[in-house]
């Protein structure tokens, strides 16, 4: 992949990318009451959530970044040892992704397809720099990617980028670059999104790889 500017430095390495995990964030709670009691705790609550945790009709709020070009990891040597793309296993082609390790849905994730589009928005990364994407999105753009990687946490040669991304502080896709020039600017090199599950064009594939212990994305 394509080496993003400094600010947005994607992750790299054979076998994932990048996310990271805030701690949970404590909510004083209103005692029961009034009704507008009751409603303001309510509020207070949602407001307290992890970013990762909000979402609009099932989508799934995130940022992404992408790789396939940097003269490391490509997209061909993906965790979920589906080989060279494309091919019959992966229908969505070059539009492909790896998923973080820390997020909620990884476990069985290789093979899963996800509808993916770029969200104007500005963000955090794991070490707390704000960055500001709301001018990185084209309009109306959208991408089904199939997930075929793993960007994970902790990763000692890419350290820094990885823990910058892959860690869970905010819900995060390292996606191929030809899917993510499809939704938003690569020269920002990371953009505010929204994902949901969807089903894949050319039917489910199941992973090469099965699932084990230290690699849960696998088949079962």
């Amino acid at each position: 992949m394509a080496r993003p500017a400094p600010a947005a430095e994607a992750c790299a390495g054979p076998s994932g990318r990048a996310p990271m995990d805030s701690p949970p964030q404590r909510c004083r709670r209103s005692a029961p009451g009034s009704s507008l009691v009751r409603t303001l705790a309510a509020v207070v609550v949602v407001a307290c959530l992890p970013l990762q945790a909000v979402a609009w009709d099932g989508w799934t709020v995130g940022r992404a970044t992408f790789y396939g070009y940097d003269g490391g990891a490509t997209i061909h040597q993906g965790s979920c040892m589906y080989g060279g793309l494309p091919n019959y296993m992966v229908s969505t082609g070059m539009d492909i992704a790896a998923l973080s390790d820390t997020a909620p849905d990884y476990s069985g994730s290789c093979g899963r397809c996800y509808e993916v589009m770029c969200n104007p928005a500005s963000f955090s990364d794991g070490y707390g720099n704000w960055m500001d994407r709301s001018g990185a999105c084209y309009e109306g753009g959208r991408v089904i990617v199939t997930i075929t990687d793993t960007c994970p946490c902790y990763y000692p040669s890419n350290e820094y980028s990885n823990k910058r991304w892959c860690c869970g502080d905010m819900q995060h896709m390292d996606l191929s670059q030809e899917a993510f020039s499809k939704i938003g600017n690569t020269g920002m090199g990371v953009i505010g999104i929204k994902y949901r599950q969807v089903e894949c064009p050319g039917g489910f594939h199941a992973s090469p790889r099965k699932a084990t212990w230290d690699f849960p994305a696998g088949s079962s």
